[in-house]
């Protein structure tokens, strides 16, 4: 799933470059809309065969009995739960690079993974055991989700000003 999410956002990257350049800025908005449809629409049937039939996907890693498939399942239910979030992430931190913010989408690209993940990690288990390793990914899904939007919300605002900076701008012949 991360895979076919980057390369969605990794091949809209040069499109929003581009026209971002080039004060296109009504393309770069579509650019930006094609691709996080594309992504949710990947993360929520990924989402869906996870949550549905994820003894079909755990079946690829080898076929165990009884205990180890029932926590396999539980595994994927759990730490996969907000999986649909990650192409927004994803596709928020390739549009932040495109349009020449690399601090912020350097920050998203580690929010999930390193920035949420890590403490979440070291802080749950302490308080739910074994399944807090479980919830870590929902947990660091959730605040990258909050965070991306944040920031994607903020860039919006900034390329609708653009946008009409540029409409209201006398044109030189």
């Amino acid at each position: 799933m991360i895979a076919i999410l980057l390369g969605i956002a990794t091949g809209t990257q040069p499109i929003i470059g581009f026209n971002y350049g080039a004060k296109n800025f009504k393309r770069v908005k579509k650019a930006l809309e094609i691709s996080l449809i594309a992504s949710e629409v990947v993360s929520i049937v990924a989402f869906l065969i996870f949550q549905f039939a994820p003894m079909s996907v755990v079946m690829l890693f080898g076929s165990e009995e009884g205990l180890y498939n029932e926590f396999a399942v539980k595994a994927f239910r759990i730490f996969l739960m907000l999986c649909p979030l990650t192409g927004f992430q994803t596709v928020a931190a390739v549009y932040l690079q495109a349009v020449g913010k690399p601090v912020k989408s350097a920050i998203l690209s580690l929010a999930r993974q390193i920035i949420f993940f890590v403490p979440a990690a070291l802080i749950l288990p302490l308080f739910l055991g074994v399944e807090g390793v479980l919830w870590t990914g929902p947990v660091a899904d959730g605040l990258a989700f909050l965070l991306s939007l944040g920031l994607l919300i903020h860039e919006h605002s900034h390329l609708k000003r653009e946008h009409r900076l540029q409409s209201e701008a006398p044109e030189i012949a």
